[in-house]
C-alpha cells in the first residue's frame, strides 16, 4: 500500500519532498509528486522549488519529468500562465526540447485568444520553426504587452489610451493627452511606455474625472490611498498635494480638502501619517492594520514635549469607554510616564509633578496600588525653595490644585502664608480657587491681606485688580470687601485706565490694550450701576472729577455718570442748568447703541470678507485692464471702507441715554411728549430718543429730527412753532414723561 504523505489545506508540505531529495530517496519522490499533481492543491511556485532543487542535484531529467506531468492538468484547467510557466522552465532545462516550440505557440494562442490578432502574430514570429526560441518569445511578449483599451504612461506625451493594432506594420495607435493617433512600434512600446492598471490615479485623471471628483467630495480616503498606490505606497504631503492639484483637487480647495481629509486619515488603521513640515510629514500604508492600542502609544512616543505627551494622555482617558479593555495600553503608559519622571526629576520638577499625578490616574484606573507617586509628588513641595513658582510651571489646572491640597497637607501651619504667594505669582484661573479654600477654612485674615495688597498695590497687579472689582460689583466673595471702600476702590479703577491709557499713547503697547480694553468692558457692563449704587455725599464730588478728567474713558460713560451726579446732588455745582444735549455727540438708548454696532461688525466681519473673495475670484481671472468684476469689487470695497469710516466715527460719538439723566420737567431725549396741535382737537405723542432708535410706527423720533429739534428744552403749557417741510406747525405742550 503506497505511503501517503501530508496534504493540508490548500498548500502540500514541500518540506517532506526536499527532505526525501536531500536523502536521495527518489522513488518515494516520484510516489509523493504524483499524490500533488492528483490533488487539487498544488502551488506551483512551491513545486518549482523543488524542481529546481533536482536541477542542482544534477536531477534534470527527473526534473523535466516532473514538469511534463504538470502540464496536461494546467491545460485540463485552462490555467495557460501557469502552462507558460512550466514551458519556460522545461526551456532552460533543454532548449531543444522537440515539441517546446509548438507547446509555446499553442500556449500564447490560448493565453491572448480573446485578441483577434493572436494567431497571426504568433505565425508572424515564425516561434515554430526558429532557432532562437528565447529571442522568439521575449518578441511575441513584447507585441502582447499591450491591448486595445490599455492605459499607457510616456514621460514626454502624458496618459493615452491604446485604439488599435495593426499586425502588417506591426505597429500599434495611441490617444495620448498631448498626441492624438500616435503610432508606435510594438516591440519598442514595452521599452518606452508604462502600461497603468484602470484605477491607476494618471489613468483616471485621463478617463475618469468626474469619477475622481466624486471621490474628492465623497471619499476622500479612497483618493488618498490611490493616490498612494502611484507613489508605492509612501510620500510625503508635498508631493500628494503636488500630484493632487494637477488635475483633481483645485489649488484653492487643497487647504480645507486637507484639513478634513487628515482627521479622516488619523482613524483609518491602514494609514500612517507623521507629523511634521509637509516636506518631512509621510503618509504610507501600514504592513497590517494599527490596533488603537499601537496608535495611541506610536503617537506617545513620537512626541518629543512631555506636555504635549500628558495633553494625549489625557485625552485618551477622557474617550476611554472601557477600563479592563483599556489595561495593556495603560500599563504601557505607566512604563512611559515612569521614564520621563526619572528624566525629569532634576531638570523640571513641575512637569516631573505633572507625570507623577497621570501616574496616580493611570494607577487609579488599573486599581493598582500607587508605587511612589503620592509620596514623591509630596517630597517634592515640602523641599522645594519657591513654591509659587513651582505651581506656576505646572500647566494643567486640575493638577495645580491637587498641588495645593497636598500643600495643606505638607505644610499644615504655613500653607496659607504659601497662597499668598501663589495667588500674586499665578494666573486668573487659580484665584478663585484659592479664595474659596481661604473662606471655607475661615482664613480672614488671609482674606484681607491678599485685599489690601491689591488694593494699595492696583498698578503693580491690573489683572488681579480688574479681577478683584468685578467680583465686588457682582456681589460676590463678600469676605474679601470687608474694609475696602467701594468709591474708592471704583476710582482706582478710572485710575488704572488712565494709566494704560498714557502709556498706551507713548507707545508702550504690548498686552496694555487687552487690559485697556478688560476695564471699559466691565465699565460698559456694570460700571454704571455700580458707581450709581455707592454715590453718596462724602463721595459724589471725588468721583465727578475722576470720571470728568478721565482721558482713557468713552464719552457716553462720562456724561452717563456726570448727568446723574449733577441731578442728584446740585449743591455741589451751584444752580441747576437745563440738560443740554452736545451737538458734536450722538444719543442713543443702549438697545440702540448695540443695534448699530451690530451692523458696524456685520459690515467688517460679513461684507469686507465676502467682498475680498469676491476680489480674490476677480484676480484669478488675470487681465486685470479688461476685468470688469475685478473693478466692481474694487468700487464696492472703496464704498465699504467709506461707509465702515462714517459708522466708526458715529459710534465714538455715542453717549448713552442713562434713565438718571432724564427728567419729567424738560424735554430732552428719553422723554415722551404729548402735543396739541393748533386747530386740531386730536392729542398726538411722540418720544423723543437717538437717531438709531427710530421706529415710525411706534411715534419713535430722533431728537435731531425736526420736530425734535424743535421740542427740546421746552416745558409743559409752553407753545412751539416747528418749521416742516410742508410748513410751520405750532404746538401746544400737554403732557412730559420719562421713558427709560
Amino acid at each position: 500500500m503506497p505511503t501517503e504523505y501530508p496534504i493540508n489545506g490548500n498548500d502540500f508540505n514541500t518540506n517532506e519532498l526536499i527532505s526525501l531529495i536531500n536523502t536521495e530517496q527518489y522513488d518515494k519522490l516520484e510516489e509523493a509528486w504524483l499524490q500533488i499533481v492528483e490533488s487539487n492543491n498544488k502551488n506551483l511556485q512551491e513545486l518549482l522549488k523543488v524542481v529546481d532543487l533536482l536541477a542542482k542535484r544534477e536531477e534534470k531529467r527527473r526534473a523535466h519529468d516532473f514538469l511534463m506531468t504538470l502540464i496536461p492538468y494546467y491545460k485540463q484547467k485552462s490555467l495557460y500562465q501557469n502552462v507558460l510557466a512550466v514551458l519556460k522552465r522545461l526551456l532552460e532545462y533543454n532548449a531543444k526540447e522537440k515539441g517546446l516550440a509548438k507547446e509555446f505557440a499553442e500556449c500564447y494562442s490560448s493565453i491572448y485568444q480573446n485578441r483577434p490578432y493572436a494567431k497571426v502574430l504568433v505565425e508572424k514570429t515564425g516561434i515554430e520553426t526558429t532557432s532562437d526560441i528565447h529571442g522568439t518569445i521575449k518578441k511575441l511578449e513584447k507585441y502582447f504587452y499591450l491591448d486595445s483599451g490599455d492605459y499607457v504612461y510616456h514621460k514626454s506625451w502624458g496618459v493615452g489610451q491604446v485604439v488599435s493594432f495593426d499586425v502588417e506594420s506591426e505597429k500599434l495607435y495611441i490617444n495620448f493627452e498631448k498626441k492624438s493617433n500616435h503610432s508606435i512600434a510594438m516591440d519598442i512600446a514595452p521599452d518606452i511606455l508604462q502600461r497603468l492598471d484602470k484605477d491607476d490615479l494618471l489613468a483616471m485623471i485621463y478617463a475618469q474625472k468626474d469619477a475622481l471628483n466624486k471621490m474628492m467630495k465623497d471619499d476622500p480616503i479612497g483618493l488618498i490611498k490611490l493616490t498612494l498606490n502611484y507613489f508605492k505606497g509612501k510620500a510625503s504631503i508635498s508631493n500628494i498635494k503636488n500630484r493632487l492639484i494637477s488635475g483633481v483637487i483645485p489649488t484653492e480647495a487643497w487647504s480645507k480638502w486637507w484639513t478634513n481629509t487628515k482627521k479622516l486619515i488619523k482613524k483609518d488603521p491602514y494609514l500612517k501619517l507623521t507629523d511634521g513640515t509637509p516636506t518631512t510629514s509621510f503618509l504610507e500604508f501600514r504592513a497590517s492594520p494599527m490596533t488603537h492600542h499601537q496608535e495611541i502609544l506610536e503617537k506617545l512616543n513620537r512626541i518629543k514635549d512631555t506636555s504635549k505627551k500628558i495633553e494625549t494622555a489625557k485625552k485618551y482617558f477622557s474617550e476611554m469607554k472601557n477600563t479592563e479593555v483599556c489595561k495593556e495600553t495603560l500599563n504601557e503608559m505607566e512604563n512611559l510616564f515612569t521614564k520621563e519622571v526619572d528624566k525629569l526629576h532634576e531638570t523640571n520638577r513641575s512637569l516631573a509633578i505633572e507625570c507623577l499625578l497621570l501616574l496616580k490616574e493611570i494607577q487609579d484606573y488599573i486599581e493598582k496600588e500607587p508605587a511612589k507617586s503620592g509620596s514623591n509628588v509630596e517630597t517634592y513641595i515640602s523641599s522645594a525653595e519657591n513654591l509659587s513658582e513651582l505651581v506656576d510651571k505646572i500647566n494643567i489646572l486640575e493638577y495645580k490644585k491637587q498641588i495645593l491640597s497636598l500643600i495643606k497637607k505638607v505644610k499644615p501651619e504655613k500653607w496659607p502664608e504659601e497662597f499668598i504667594s501663589i495667588f500674586f505669582i499665578t494666573n486668573a484661573n487659580l484665584w478663585e480657587y484659592i479664595i474659596k479654600e481661604l473662606i471655607a477654612e475661615n482664613k480672614q485674615h488671609t482674606l484681607e491681606t491678599i485685599s489690601h495688597k491689591i488694593f494699595n498695590q492696583f498698578n503693580a497687579y491690573p489683572e488681579h485688580y480688574i479681577w478683584f472689582c468685578k467680583n465686588n460689583m457682582n456681589g460676590r466673595y463678600t469676605e474679601l470687601y470687608r474694609n475696602i471702600d467701594p468709591a474708592t476702590m471704583f476710582n482706582q479703577l478710572i485710575e488704572l485706565l488712565n494709566n494704560l491709557y498714557f502709556k498706551i499713547q507713548k507707545g508702550r503697547d504690548g498686552d496694555l490694550k487687552t487690559v485697556s480694553n478688560k476695564i471699559k468692558n466691565l465699565l460698559e457692563d456694570k460700571g454704571t450701576d455700580y458707581a450709581l449704587g455707592v454715590l453718596n455725599d462724602a463721595n459724589a464730588e471725588s468721583i465727578f472729577d475722576v470720571v470728568s478728567s478721565s482721558k482713557g474713558l468713552e464719552d457716553w460713560f462720562k456724561v452717563s455718570i456726570e448727568s446723574v451726579i449733577k441731578d442728584r446732588f446740585p449743591d455741589i455745582f451751584g444752580k441747576t442748568n437745563l440738560p443740554t444735549v452736545d451737538e458734536n455727540k450722538i444719543y442713543a438708548t443702549k438697545e440702540g447703541y448695540e443695534k448699530k454696532k451690530g451692523e458696524f461688525d456685520h459690515l467688517m466681519n460679513v461684507e469686507f470678507t465676502e467682498n475680498a473673495r469676491d476680489l480674490g475670484e476677480a484676480i484669478s481671472r488675470g487681465d486685470l485692464r479688461e476685468n470688469a468684476e475685478y473693478k466692481a469689487a474694487r468700487e464696492k470695497q472703496a464704498m465699504l471702507v467709506e461707509k465702515a469710516e462714517r459708522m466708526k466715527a458715529e459710534l465714538q460719538k455715542a453717549v448713552i441715554i442713562e434713565p438718571h439723566s432724564v427728567r419729567s420737567d424738560i424735554i430732552s431725549p428719553g422723554t415722551k411728549v404729548t402735543l396739541k396741535h393748533k386747530g386740531k382737537t386730536e392729542l398726538e405723542t411722540y418720544t423723543l430718543l437717538g437717531p438709531w432708535d427710530v421706529d415710525i410706527e411706534k411715534g419713535i423720533i430722533s431728537y435731531l429730527s425736526p420736530v425734535g429739534k424743535g421740542l427740546l428744552n421746552r416745558s409743559v403749557g409752553e407753545t412751539v412753532t416747528i418749521k416742516l417741510p410742508d410748513g410751520e406747525s405750532t404746538y401746544e405742550i400737554v403732557k412730559i414723561e420719562k421713558v427709560l
